[in-house]
């Protein structure tokens, strides 16, 4: 059960004045780095690209979202959340009020256990693709990448997608620890044979 479920199976909540929805279209950001928000954000449909920026300030990604998944800034960092979030496709966006999540993931059992499932299933993929960087040789970077996004999303214009198709070249490189030429070589190399889902 996603979060805007739990919620309307509880009535308990004025979800109608408290939450909004919106659209965004193709490459448009959320928000970047430094900014204040006061927003927690569930993608409904579409995919989103969370990173930052590098010393030379060209965009780092470090994740790929698509539905139900949640992001933005609890504001638990003291001032160190750097982050931008872009849209990768057309989106639809519910907009959580930052000071509602933080109470009913708090004060709502059923909400808790549900932030808590989500975070430690972001943590486990986040550390999965850190230990591949570390421990696995290029391909198997690239398979391990090709399995998180090997599914179909749709867009807010009800399109399908193949969400890895759509990420860039320097866009694996970032999330496997490889530069884009790297990235490029090994594709090439793979043609005609494909990437496949492994278990």
């Amino acid at each position: 059960m996603n979060l805007i479920e739990l919620l309307r199976s509880s009535n308990a909540y004025p979800l109608e004045r408290l939450i909004k929805e919106v659209y965004v279209a193709k490459d448009q950001q959320i928000y970047q780095p430094g900014q204040h928000t006061n927003s927690i954000y569930e993608i409904v449909s579409g995919a989103v690209k969370l990173g930052s920026y590098g010393s030379q300030g060209q965009d780092i990604t470090y994740d790929i979202l698509s539905a139900p998944d949640t992001f933005g800034n609890l504001k638990y960092l003291n001032g160190q959340f750097f982050e931008f979030a872009k849209t990768i496709i057309p989106c639809h966006l519910r907009v959580y009020p930052l000071d509602f999540f933080k109470q009913i993931i708090v004060e709502d059992p059923a909400v808790s256990e549900w932030f808590n499932k989500n975070t430690v299933r972001r943590w486990s993929i986040a550390e999965a693709r850190l230990f591949s960087i570390r421990s696995a040789n290029s391909i198997e970077r690239l398979q391990v990448i090709y399995n998180d996004f090997d599914r179909e999303v749709l867009d807010s214009e009800n399109k399908k997608h193949h969400l890895f198709s759509l990420l860039t070249k320097q866009e694996i490189g970032d999330l496997t620890g490889m530069t884009r030429q790297t990235v490029s070589q090994i594709i090439k190399k793979l043609k005609p044979i494909r990437l496949k889902k492994t278990a």
